[in-house]
């Protein structure tokens, strides 16, 4: 039997989920926790395979718990199962040693067949998750290239200032800045300055 633990800070999510595992032939749901704190005072009572991670939870968050399950309780693999469908969360969850990333709308057979996998030593990354992973590492890469004075126009362009004024502050054309603007835009895999914002407060260039 493949021993999971499911650690959600929502007892109806977390309930619904260990009912649908119950009912494979594989599978034992030893642990439901609320909490990344009650999850390691479990694993310290009896060791599961797989632990089930929500990342969005009071206190210690899922991916923090990756960190710390890596470190603590080596042997064990994690699955990030969340609703956020952000391409930083899948990279930074790989990074901090997940071995699978599901969305919660994803079925029950989904979520056995990437218990099994990994159980097994392979990884589960669907075809959606995946296409986020690899969108996020590109932006990624190109958000290391944005240049000095384009981080320049991205904080005055969040600041609601004008493609003119911003061209007024910096000595330059508005015709400089409006390249600027588009090579941002491009940079970043993003339309307009909505999305520019919250794409740039999200990576943490603003």
């Amino acid at each position: 039997m493949i021993k999971v633990s499911i650690t959600d800070d929502h007892d109806l999510f977390r309930s619904g989920i260990a009912m649908l595992l119950e009912k494979s032939n594989t599978i034992e749901v030893v642990h439901q926790t609320a909490s990344v704190e009650e999850l390691l005072n479990k694993l310290d009572e009896s060791e599961v395979d797989i632990c089930l991670l929500d990342i969005s939870m009071n206190e210690t968050n899922g991916l923090e718990a990756l960190l710390l399950l890596r470190k603590s309780h080596p042997s064990i693999r994690s699955i990030v199962l969340t609703m956020h469908n952000e391409g930083q969360y899948v990279v930074q969850a790989i990074r901090n040693g997940a071995y699978g990333y599901l969305l919660k709308d994803c079925g029950p057979e989904e979520l056995t067949e990437a218990i099994e996998q990994v159980f097994n030593g392979k990884k589960y990354f669907n075809k959606d998750v995946s296409h986020l992973m690899i969108e996020a590492v590109n932006i990624e890469s190109n958000t290391q290239k944005i240049s000095k004075r384009e981080k320049e126009v991205l904080k005055l362009v969040a600041q609601g200032l004008t493609t003119k004024e911003i061209a007024d502050q910096l000595f330059v054309s508005k015709r400089t800045i409006e390249t600027h603007r588009s090579n941002i835009l491009k940079k970043l895999d993003v339309q307009n300055t909505a999305e520019l914002i919250t794409k740039a407060t999200q990576l943490g260039l603003l």
